[in-house]
């Protein structure tokens, strides 16, 4: 059985009701095709997302110890 069919067979199933909001939901997704591309969009990379806003990349060289950070021990 095709996916038509099934979907056919399960809908004839339904109460007149729920039949018509099934066939609501049809109609709004031919609506919702021709407003969104259904080519899917590439996600931009992390870096070109940061690009824009002029982030740097982080420095895995920094020395994030209290000391070098305040210049104390932290006493």
């Amino acid at each position: 059985m095709t996916m038509i069919e099934e979907i056919y067979q399960r809908v004839r199933q339904l109460p007149e009701d729920k039949a018509a909001e099934v066939l609501e939901f049809i109609g709004y997704l031919e609506t919702a095709m021709h407003r969104w591309p259904a080519i899917p969009r590439k996600h931009p990379s992390v870096s070109e997302w940061l690009k824009p806003i002029h982030v740097a990349f982080w420095d895995d060289s920094m020395d994030l110890s209290r000391e070098a950070m305040y210049g104390d021990d932290g006493r």
